[in-house]
């Protein structure tokens, strides 16, 4: 049916109007100049087809050429011939095809394209013709492919230097924080609002609450220092610097940002290497591990409480708990024991091992 018998015409026409004078061939000839669109149909109780210009643009063919079934399912990429192949088997069936495959064509370039057809039935009932349209779309799988590949970009960076990449809604709360929530311990409900603060250091929150707030109503960088208690119940030294993400009116879309370790100097603590140099320690032998008796015995010969230890060894309270509990099922890390053990002795502490008797302790 020509295009214009599609189109309703004025109600009531105008004196010296001129008539339509164009038909489905000249819309034919309009989308197909696009280069991105090609027609074709066919007899499908045969091998041969008749295909539009547009089509044989698309496959990169000389329009003299004869086309056949068979020659444009050859050319489908190797890697996708087994899952599209099927496709004029499909349309002899009876059913329609919706297909997004890659095709490689005489000169060896590749391009993706997107096949849609259907199949119209005979009197009897069987399907008899095809007719199908092909899309070249190519241009959209390159910039998706450009898409991933920055992601992918961004994603190794992060790896690489930060411990947490961190996404905050426009009024600064918590959105997506799956790392946050890896390194802390906490749950998605307990970070919400200001509740991840309850992960900083009790000496840094009112520091690192002030700098946030600011950053949030000025839209501005963000950028401070503060201890994270991990989720291994140590305290450690964090760089944590984000920025607005702004919609075209200069509203701020959302917040985004890392937290980056900070070993050794920070701005908040000593340096290091600003105290007399000390030869280091050795750790202790597999079996001078501390007893529970050892730790609380310790610490009441140092006079410390929970709380006092354990800010000097960076740990939390709760990990001093398990340490000085006999029947603990966890038991802390290497590490943090360490942390602890260190801490007593330069409280003046020091533990015995003797071959032969219970572990103990004394005044260094």
């Amino acid at each position: 049916m020509p295009t214009h018998a599609l189109m309703r015409p004025p109600a009531t026409p105008e004196a010296n109007a001129v008539p339509y004078a164009f038909s489905s061939r000249h819309f034919l000839k309009l989308i197909e100049e696009t280069g991105k669109v090609g027609f074709w149909s066919a007899d499908l109780r045969t091998e041969r087809l008749s295909a539009s210009l547009g089509l044989y643009r698309i496959l990169g063919l000389d329009p003299a050429m004869e086309l056949t079934f068979g020659f444009g399912l050859d050319m489908i990429h190797p890697e996708d011939q087994a899952t599209h192949r099927d496709q004029i088997a499909v349309l002899r069936s009876g059913q329609s095809v919706s297909r997004e495959f890659r095709i490689v064509r005489p000169d060896r370039t590749q391009r993706w394209i997107l096949h849609q057809a259907e199949a119209i039935l005979g009197p009897d009932g069987v399907p008899c013709q095809g007719m199908g349209v092909v899309f070249d779309v190519t241009a959209q799988h390159d910039a998706l492919r450009a898409l991933l590949q920055r992601h992918d970009r961004l994603n190794a960076l992060i790896a690489a230097t930060a411990s947490v990449f961190w996404v905050n809604k426009a009024n600064g709360e918590p959105s997506e924080m799956p790392q946050w929530m890896a390194l802390t311990g906490q749950t998605h409900a307990q970070m919400q609002g200001f509740g991840w603060l309850d992960a900083v250091h009790p000496e840094d929150r009112p520091r690192t609450l002030a700098a946030w707030t600011t950053a949030v109503e000025h839209t501005a960088p963000y950028n401070t220092d503060y201890r994270v208690l991990c989720a291994d119940g140590i305290y450690r030294w964090f760089n944590a610097r984000g920025a607005p993400v702004l919609d075209r009116d200069g509203s701020v879309r959302e917040w985004v940002g890392v937290c980056l370790s900070v070993p050794g100097r920070t701005r908040y603590g000593a340096a290091p290497s600003e105290a007399p140099a000390a030869a280091p320690r050795a750790a202790p032998a597999a079996d001078e591990t501390l007893t529970p008796a050892q730790v609380r015995g310790a610490r009441a010969m140092a006079g410390l409480s929970k709380e006092e230890l354990a800010a000097l060894a960076n740990v939390s309270v709760s990990t001093v708990n398990r340490l000085e509990a006999p029947g603990s099922a966890v038991r802390p890390r290497a590490d943090t024991l360490l942390a602890v053990r260190r801490a007593l002795e330069a409280s003046g502490v020091a533990f015995t091992f003797e071959p032969g008797l219970k572990p103990g302790l004394r005044e260094a």
